[in-house]
């Protein structure tokens, strides 16, 4: 009977026995499959080029647009999250949105057509991120934050969408063709909608004898406004994961757009070597973001940032020299991904664990928002247009660059981890007596 008492998570709430697991699964597969639906425009460039006449720049663009409404809606649902609406119900509602446009994917004739497409898809998959982390934060134990938060942002993507994606997407391109490919991605989005509604609960519902006990403390305690977040941003480690995030996501994005390409045509890969290749990245994601996230609950989250950045970058440059051997490319793949764990630590952990905890999904969602804004987007057509005039070859050298300048960045964090912090303060009482 011991092992079915309730789940007691590291803000107070009670939660039924075994749903903090349920929790992290459901809202991986959420993400995973954001992820998805969001870089399978990469995986089936070669497809999508050829049939709709489309060069690199604007592969770029039709990529990248989807990060402009990606961080503009998602930071309002990200808001509407925080403070006006319920986070399941949001939640759920998003994820059959995007679905329903990822299948109209699939019909688009144009250029034009397909950034529409991807322009609207993205109003819908920007908030699923910031909004997960909303329910992991509170609903997570201390020991797990980190690993909960790497499960889902990058080990379930690393799964779902960069080792599962590539393999699926090109299998059933080569069978059904790529724009059925896109039309039966509404079947998982209906399910894991329907997962969402019948098993997560929502962070208020726990912990209300807590507000009602804040609203009694301080009954005139002012709501959210612009204020609020200029004071939340002029903490120091949200400052440096707002720089941060623009290098990270510029990597991370061209990473996932354009290897295909160099793969395939600089080394000389077939489309089935390629998708070997990038499945590589998923299992690098898989096993580095569950690593890295859980190590620095322990040791802290800088050293373990420093670490990952400095491995993928080292990673990525040597991708670049490498000769067209799948296996060595799939191990040098592996390696740089763990630039993937990272990703989780810098734009969500790091600064839930630093800001005011009443609005984590807004400012997770602010720093989603700079990087996607000015990394993803402005990051992939700029290495577009470099990639059409100069050659797919510069590509990982410049990525390689990016990474070079976010270790600079990361290097000015505090820590952060509260393992890590109880241990100083503790140590700092014992020296002081």
């Amino acid at each position: 009977m011991d092992n079915k008492k309730p789940f007691i998570s590291s803000m107070g709430q009670v939660l039924p026995h075994g749903y903090e697991n349920r929790m992290v699964t459901i809202l991986g597969l959420a993400f995973g499959f954001v992820m998805f639906d969001r870089f399978a425009l990469a995986n089936l460039q070669n497809y999508l080029m050829e049939d709709l006449g489309l060069n690199y720049a604007q592969l770029g663009i039709a990529s990248s647009v989807f990060s402009i409404t990606w961080a503009i809606v998602g930071l309002f649902g990200s808001w509407l999250a925080d403070t006006k609406m319920s986070r399941r119900k949001l939640l759920m509602i998003v994820i059959l949105l995007f679905s329903v446009f990822s299948l109209l994917t699939g019909f688009v004739t144009s250029f034009l057509a397909l950034v529409v497409v991807r322009l609207v898809m993205g109003c819908f998959e920007g908030t699923v991120s910031p909004v997960s982390h909303s329910f992991i934060v509170p609903q997570s134990s201390d020991n797990r934050r980190g690993m909960n938060m790497g499960l889902v942002q990058v080990s379930a993507v690393g799964l779902i969408s960069s080792m599962l994606g590539p393999i699926i997407q090109v299998r059933l391109a080569e069978t059904i063709g790529w724009r059925y490919t896109f039309a039966v991605t509404i079947i998982p989005g209906v399910i894991i909608a329907l997962l969402v509604a019948k098993f997560l609960i929502n962070p208020e519902v726990g912990i209300q004898e807590s507000k009602d006990a804040a609203e009694k403390a301080a009954p005139e305690a002012p709501k959210q406004s612009g204020g609020d977040i200029i004071r939340i941003l002029k903490e120091r480690n949200l400052l440096v994961s707002l720089f941060g995030a623009i290098f990270l996501f510029a990597w991370y994005v061209c990473m996932l757009i354009y290897t295909p390409a160099v793969l395939t045509n600089v080394k000389g890969l077939s489309n089935e070597d390629m998708s070997y290749v990038m499945a590589a990245l998923g299992v690098g994601a898989i096993v580095w973001g569950v690593v890295i996230p859980k190590i620095s609950d322990v040791l802290g989250r800088k050293p373990l940032v420093i670490f990952g950045i400095l491995l993928a970058c080292a990673s990525t440059f040597l991708l670049n020299i490498a000769p067209a051997n799948v296996p060595l490319l799939m191990v040098l793949a592996f390696l740089s991904w763990s630039g993937a764990s990272v990703f989780v630590l810098l734009t969500s952990t790091i600064p839930a664990e630093s800001g005011d905890p009443r609005y984590v999904a807004t400012t997770i969602a602010i720093i989603a928002a700079v990087g996607e804004l000015v990394g993803s987007t402005v990051g992939a057509i700029v290495m577009g247009v470099v990639a059409d005039k100069y050659g797919l070859e510069v590509m990982f050298p410049v990525l390689a660059a990016c990474m070079i300048v976010c270790f600079i960045i990361a290097c000015f964090y505090k820590e952060s981890a509260p393992l890590v912090v109880a241990r100083r303060e503790a140590k700092k009482s014992a020296t002081a007596k």
